[in-house]
């Protein structure tokens, strides 16, 4: 999927349509004021599997004598990917301290190797999204719902793009959890959040009750 048709799918919710990201409207405005915003949120919405990248991190920042600078019972101050978004784990595990503050991660490991999310979504050298389609519907269906106040203020867009939204996020945290990072065999059609399993009938009753 690339951009337009991710677009257009936001847009089909309001049975609206472009034909090309280059001919100016009102729709093509919206979409493009709201795009950042909105995948930043989608990304924020859980730590999906298919988003996190790796790496190694090995500068860290000095004092004046050139020790390395600490900071809150921190060792070290690292330098960060350029298009780091938030971190995840270090050394595969959370039970790693860091805190990110003023534009480094710190932590008391020597040379970490960091899980982290990217603060956007890439795309390859055709202008395509490297991500499933139900990811990118998530996104689109987030769009729609910026979007319906200003191009169908009277319509039932914005309620239907709400559900759409919750459903597909559902579906992809049951996807995903069913499949990764649960231990052995255990409790399948749960996900494991480091304290206790979450059913997905206690993620169907949260939606409900609009806590998710």
């Amino acid at each position: 999927m690339d951009r337009l048709t991710l677009y257009n799918l936001a847009l089909s919710l309001l049975d609206l349509h472009i034909d090309d990201l280059e001919t100016p409207s009102k729709e093509l405005t919206l979409l493009d004021l709201n795009y950042k915003k909105v995948v930043s949120f989608c990304m924020k919405a859980w730590e999906f599997p298919f988003l996190v990248k790796r790496t190694q991190l090995t500068e860290y920042s000095l004092d004046v004598v050139g020790n390395p600078m600490t900071w809150n019972g921190y060792l070290y101050g690292y330098d960060v990917p350029e298009d780091f978004g938030r971190a995840i784990q270090l050394n595969a595990s959370k039970n790693n301290s860091y805190a990110y503050r003023f534009g480094k991660l710190w932590c008391k490991i020597l040379d970490p190797e960091l899980e982290y999310i990217p603060m956007t979504l890439s795309v390859d050298e055709n202008g395509t999204y490297p991500y499933p389609d139900d990811f990118l519907a998530l996104v689109a269906y987030q769009l729609a719902l910026h979007i319906a106040p200003m191009l169908d203020p009277d319509g039932q867009a914005q309620s239907i793009a709400a559900q759409m939204y919750q459903l597909t996020l559902s579906s992809i945290i049951e996807s995903e959890t069913r499949s990764n990072d649960r231990a052995e065999n255990y409790n399948a059609d749960a996900y494991w959040d480091g304290e206790i399993y979450v059913t997905q009938e206690a993620i169907r009753d949260a939606i409900v009750k609009g806590e998710l």
